[in-house]
């Protein structure tokens, strides 16, 4: 199954512009990480997940990309992004799961 880019639909915070020239560079994962906004209108607009090699110069839009796989290693830079842009992509980790384990919501009563 092919990823799709990780977006969100949100109410557009009231600094998006200056947001969106934000960076936060995260050396476990090497690459930059943004939210880049894709207004729609009144208020509201789409939030986009994306990041930049750490190597690559950033200030160039063709060395940025859409984030389509997160896994556990991102949840910090998730927490710093969710803090500095206020939209939280956490719930959009890919978890491994065993064929022993079970989603943490679904509860498995011994019979």
């Amino acid at each position: 199954m092919p990823s799709s880019p990780i977006t969100k639909e949100i109410t557009l915070p009231d600094n998006w512009v200056h947001l969106q020239k934000t960076m936060i560079p995260d050396t476990k994962t090497d690459h930059y990480w943004s939210v880049w906004y894709d207004p729609a209108r009144r208020g509201k607009g789409k939030a986009w997940l994306m990041c930049c090699q750490l190597e690559d110069n950033p200030s160039i839009n063709d060395n940025w990309y859409h984030v389509e796989d997160l896994d556990e290693i991102c949840r910090n830079v998730l927490t710093a992004i969710e803090s500095v842009y206020g939209v939280s992509f956490h719930e959009s980790i890919w978890v491994e799961m065993g064929a022993e384990e079970v989603f943490p919501a679904t509860q498995v009563s011994p019979e």
